[in-house]
């Protein structure tokens, strides 16, 4: 089902591959292998229906460019333009830091052995009913990109995925250097604590904590503890892989 949607998805990608391609060959090779790393920050408001998703995934991206990351963004991209992204992606990648950060916002669904980000033709309706989008995202897609030649990788999935157990997120297959964190409880409702800087708990809570020199262990565990405390524990992050 999955391969059959990238089909559809690179079918129509060719617009912003031709824009990612110039925007990430246009970074010399030397200025990407001096950065701390490579960032990849997607993420979708659908029609302000998730408002939250923009203004948190624009925080976020600022707070790794100001801590030295190559930062792609592709806020407000659809499925199609994302998926399309994904090999001008993969060869910044090959050329930059030993880190790389991946953040991925908005409606999300576990499907077929992986967590998928809708991006495209997706309604709250749909969502809460458990329809799944005829253009998605999938994580793995992601993150095989973007994490070629890392020496470790951080994957933030921030949204409630619906139809997803604990288990099943365990099971999302990844590289052996890459932690996965999806910042709250499953089967729970979205806790929306927004702080006096207009971001949600989870964005404010790694802003708080990320910086570029710090071990992803420390980022990881600041960032769960903020949450758990900020939520009153109504948001509980699952971490998979060791940090």
């Amino acid at each position: 089902m999955i391969a059959m949607m990238l089909l559809r998805i690179l079918g129509r990608a060719v617009p912003l591959a031709v824009a990612m391609l110039f925007v990430v060959t246009a970074i010399p090779t030397s200025a990407l292998a001096a950065s701390a790393g490579l960032a990849v920050v997607i993420a979708n408001g659908y029609d302000d229906h998730l408002p939250a998703s923009l203004r948190d995934a624009g925080a976020i991206a600022d707070k790794l460019a100001e801590n030295d990351f190559t930062t792609v963004r592709l806020l407000g991209a659809t499925g199609a333009e994302a998926v399309g992204a994904m090999e001008q992606i993969r060869q910044a990648a090959e050329a930059a830091g030993p880190l790389r950060l991946i953040y991925m916002s908005g409606f999300g669904m576990c499907f077929n052995d992986d967590i998928v980000l809708f991006a495209e033709d997706m309604q709250p309706e749909q969502y809460k009913s458990g329809e799944i989008g005829s253009v998605v995202v999938p994580l793995s897609l992601v993150v095989e990109a973007a994490s070629a030649g890392a020496e470790r990788t951080l994957v933030v999935f921030d949204t409630t995925p619906r139809q997803c157990t604990r288990d099943m997120v365990n099971s999302v297959k990844l590289p052996e250097n890459t932690v996965l964190l999806v910042t709250t409880a499953i089967g729970g409702d979205i806790v929306d604590e927004i702080d006096e800087g207009g971001m949600s708990a989870f964005a404010s809570a790694f802003v708080d904590s990320f910086a570029a020199g710090r071990p992803i262990k420390d980022i990881v565990a600041d960032v769960v503890a903020e949450i758990r405390a900020t939520t009153e524990d109504q948001q509980v992050p699952i971490v998979v892989g060791e940090p």
